[in-house]
C-alpha cells in the first residue's frame, strides 16, 4: 500500500482510538471489534455501513455537526457570522467570524427514545490521580467547553488574528437529546443569542442571571479538595462571564440532522429538478470525507493546521466541484438514454408475449392497446423530463422517487421492470380509462375508471427477490407513510407486491431449524404497524393465475370490461386482498 494510504488509514484509525476513550465498556468492544472494518467502509467512503453500530453514534454525530456549521456558514437561507471552522483543535468544533468565536462541544446519548440528558451529565467531572496542569481537573463538559476560550488567547493556531481579546466569544454545548428534554435547564437552551442578561429588581437594584444555586456554577465552583485547585485561580474570566455566553443545543437525532444539513445542500447548489436529492447525497458523502480526514490528528507535532480550518471560500469552491462531479456521474452512468432504452426493449419484448400467450384475438388486442397507451405515456414523459424513466426506476424498486446510480447491465432489471409492466397493464386493462396520478409520490400511482365497478387507484412495488412478503408490505407502509403527498391518500389503495421471496420454508425443515435457532429482537420486530385500512395488499402471482386462465384456447370473451366478468374480477381482487391480510396478521 502506498505511504500516502498508509497514513491516511493510520490517522482514521487514530481518530476512533481517541474516541472510543470515553465510551462504555460494551460500546468500546463493539467498536475494537469491528475497527478494520469501520476504517476500511470509512475509507472507501461507505459511511452508510456504519449505520448499525450503535457505539458509533457520537463519532458520526459530531461530524455531522460540523457539516451542518459549514453548511449554515454558505446558506442562503441561513444567518451567519462565521467564515471558518475548525475542525477537534480548541474543542471538538471552532467558529471563527472577524469579531466573535464560537467553541462547540457535541455530546449525544443513545437514541433508544428512552434516556435524555440530564443537568450532571454536563457538568460532573472525572477524577484524576495526578496533580498536573490545575485545569486538566476542570474537565465536565461545561467547564472544557468554557476554558477553550482560555487556550484561545494563550495559543497561536490562528495566526491571522492578531488582537484575540478584541473577540467576543460564545459557548455551545451541542446534544442529540429531545427536544421536550432538559427543562430544568432552560436558562441555557434558550439562550440562542449567547447572553443571559442581569434584571432589575422592583427596587432598582440589579439582579445576577447567574444564581448562586444555578446548577452549573455550583458545580464549577466546587474545588477540588484533593490539590486545593479551584475554578476561579485559573480560568482568566469570572464564572459568570462563560456561562453567561452558554447555549445548549439540541439539533436533534443523527436523521433529523442529517436531513437539515441535507436540504441545506440542495438550497444551496440550487439544483431543482428531481435530481437534487441524489446531487445532495453526493456532496454531503464528499463532505462527510474531507472533515473525517481532514481532522482527528492526536500527533501536534503532525498536525497541519491548515487542513484543521475549513473556510467559506474553500467549502464554496469544493461544492461548485462537487456539483460537477455529481452531474458527471450521472452523464457518465448514462441515466437517461440507458433508462429509457431499457424501458423501450422491455415494452417490445411485453408485446411480443402477449401476441405469443393470449389465444384469443379480442382479448389480445385490448391488452396490446393497453400497452400502446402505457408505451405512449412514458415516451411522453420522458421527452418532457428526461429523468422520468429513472425516476419510475426508483419508485418500482426502491420506493422512492430520487434518483440513483443504475446499473442496467447486472442484475435481472430488465425482467423485473417486465414483470411490473405487465401487471400495470393487467390492472388497468378492466377499467375505460386510466392514468398516471401523483406524480411528485414516492411510489408510482395509476387510477383507472369504470361506469360498471368502483373506480381504482393502485401502486406497486417489485421486491426483486430481496425481501418476503411482510417485510416488502413494512416497506411498502413506510415509503407511503414517509411521503408527503401519499400519507394524505384515504381511498382504497391497492398495493401491487411483486417479485417478494418465499414466506414460508417447507414446514418440515422449518421445525427442525428452529430447534437450533436464538430468538432475537429483530425476530420479533417483523411487523412494526398495522395495515390501514385503506391499503389492500395484492399478491400478484394470484393475479397471475387470473390471466393465465384466459390465455387459453376456447375463450368467448369480446373484451376485459364486460359486464359480466367485472363483478367477477372485483370479488377475485377482493379475496386476493383478504387472504394477504389473513397471512400477514399471522405472520
Amino acid at each position: 500500500m502506498p505511504i500516502a494510504l498508509n497514513n491516511l488509514r493510520e490517522k482514521v484509525g487514530n481518530s476512533l482510538d481517541e474516541y472510543i476513550l470515553d465510551l462504555e465498556d460494551s460500546e468500546k468492544l463493539e467498536v475494537l471489534h469491528k475497527k478494520d472494518e469501520i476504517v476500511a467502509n470509512l475509507m472507501a467512503g461507505k459511511f452508510r455501513d456504519l449505520g448499525g453500530l450503535t457505539a458509533m453514534r457520537g463519532f458520526v454525530y459530531q461530524y455531522y455537526v460540523s457539516m451542518y456549521y459549514m453548511m449554515s456558514m454558505i446558506s442562503p437561507t441561513r444567518e451567519s457570522w462565521w467564515d471558518a471552522v475548525v475542525l477537534e483543535y480548541f474543542d471538538d468544533i471552532t467558529l471563527i467570524g472577524e469579531e466573535k468565536i464560537k467553541f462547540i462541544q457535541v455530546k449525544t446519548i443513545r437514541e433508544d427514545g428512552v434516556k435524555n440528558h440530564q443537568p450532571n451529565n454536563f457538568s460532573t467531572r472525572k477524577s484524576l490521580d495526578q496533580a498536573d496542569d490545575a485545569k486538566n481537573h476542570f474537565n465536565s463538559w461545561v467547564e472544557k467547553n468554557i476554558l477553550n476560550y482560555d487556550y484561545f488567547l494563550e495559543s497561536n493556531t490562528v495566526e491571522d488574528i492578531t488582537d484575540k481579546n478584541s473577540y467576543e466569544p460564545q459557548f455551545e454545548i451541542v446534544t442529540n437529546t429531545k427536544k421536550s428534554s432538559l427543562s430544568k435547564l432552560k436558562n441555557y437552551t434558550e439562550n440562542i443569542n449567547y447572553e443571559i442578561k442581569d434584571s432589575v429588581d422592583a427596587e432598582g437594584e440589579i439582579e445576577d442571571a447567574i444564581k448562586d444555586d444555578d446548577v452549573f456554577k455550583k458545580a464549577i465552583e466546587k474545588p477540588i479538595t484533593k490539590f486545593g485547585y479551584r475554578f476561579e485561580d485559573y480560568a482568566q474570566m469570572d464564572i459568570d462571564y462563560y456561562l453567561k455566553r452558554l447555549y445548549i443545543n439540541k439539533l436533534g437525532s443523527t436523521r433529523e440532522l442529517y436531513e437539515d444539513t441535507l436540504n441545506m445542500i440542495e438550497e444551496t447548489v440550487n439544483v431543482t429538478d428531481i435530481r437534487a436529492k441524489s446531487i445532495a447525497e453526493h456532496i454531503f458523502n464528499r463532505m462527510f470525507a474531507l472533515v473525517i480526514l481532514n481532522s482527528h490528528e492526536d500527533n501536534e507535532d503532525k498536525i497541519e493546521k491548515s487542513e484543521l480550518i475549513i473556510t467559506k471560500a474553500q467549502i464554496n469552491y469544493l461544492i461548485k466541484g462537487w456539483l460537477v462531479e455529481a452531474k458527471e456521474l450521472i452523464s457518465e452512468s448514462s441515466y437517461y438514454d440507458s433508462a429509457w432504452g431499457i424501458f423501450e426493449t422491455t415494452i417490445g419484448s411485453l408485446e411480443t408475449e402477449f401476441k405469443e400467450q393470449f389465444v384469443n384475438g379480442s382479448l389480445k388486442a385490448e391488452l396490446l392497446t393497453q400497452l400502446d397507451w402505457l408505451n405512449n405515456h412514458i415516451t411522453t414523459s420522458n421527452r418532457e423530463n428526461s429523468t422520468y424513466c429513472v425516476s419510475i426506476f426508483n419508485k418500482i424498486f426502491n420506493g422512492n422517487n430520487n434518483l440513483s446510480i443504475w446499473d442496467f447491465e447486472h442484475g435481472d432489471i430488465r425482467s423485473n421492470l417486465k414483470e411490473s409492466l405487465r401487471f400495470i397493464v393487467y390492472f388497468t386493462v378492466f377499467y375505460e380509462s386510466h392514468s398516471e396520478v401523483y406524480h411528485n409520490a414516492k411510489m408510482l400511482f395509476h387510477k383507472g375508471k369504470s361506469s360498471v365497478i368502483d373506480n381504482v387507484l393502485f401502486t406497486i412495488y417489485h421486491a426483486r427477490n430481496k425481501l418476503n412478503k411482510v417485510t416488502s408490505i413494512e416497506k411498502i407502509k413506510s415509503s407511503l407513510n414517509e411521503c408527503h403527498v401519499s400519507r394524505h391518500i384515504t381511498l382504497d389503495l391497492y398495493c401491487l407486491l411483486i417479485g417478494s421471496k418465499k414466506d414460508v420454508l417447507n414446514p418440515l425443515a422449518s421445525k427442525i431449524s428452529a430447534r437450533f435457532k436464538i430468538t432475537t429482537d429483530v425476530d420479533s420486530l417483523k411487523k412494526i404497524t398495522e395495515v390501514p385500512d385503506h391499503m389492500k395488499f395484492v399478491d400478484v402471482s394470484e393475479l397471475e393465475d387470473f390471466f393465465e386462465s384466459f390465455k387459453q384456447d376456447g375463450i368467448e370473451l369480446d373484451s376485459f370490461r364486460e359486464s359480466e366478468l367485472l363483478p367477477s374480477w372485483k370479488e377475485y381482487l377482493d379475496e386476493i386482498v383478504k387472504k394477504m391480510k389473513v397471512n400477514y396478521i399471522e405472520a
